[in-house]
């Protein structure tokens, strides 16, 4: 989640959204500050994909938001990181 100028405010995965419907709380009565987690899970350009990797397994989430220069530009999943590691994204912008 980021605020209209593109500034980290949280983060929702599928994982908050399978907790929540576990929990039986109504989503379409809910509004993301409700189920985001607010601790800041970003990554940064410098991030090295072993680090990425890691934190997504630290976390348990599949994706993190990268932030540039304080604003939240794109997101990496592990099938981006998986494809890096492999040496498969050449000229994606996620190059090993």
């Amino acid at each position: 989640m980021v605020d209209a100028n593109g500034k980290y405010l949280g983060f929702i995965n599928e994982f908050d959204v399978m907790k929540t419907l576990d929990e039986e709380r109504d989503l379409s009565k809910l509004v993301a500050e409700h189920i985001m987690r607010k601790d800041r899970l970003v990554i940064t350009p410098s991030t090295t994909i072993p680090d990425a990797a890691k934190m997504m397994e630290q976390h348990g989430v599949v994706g993190l938001p990268v932030e540039h220069d304080g604003v939240v530009t794109y997101s990496v999943t592990r099938h981006d990181v998986l494809r890096a590691r492999l040496g498969l994204g050449v000229g994606w912008g996620i190059d090993p």
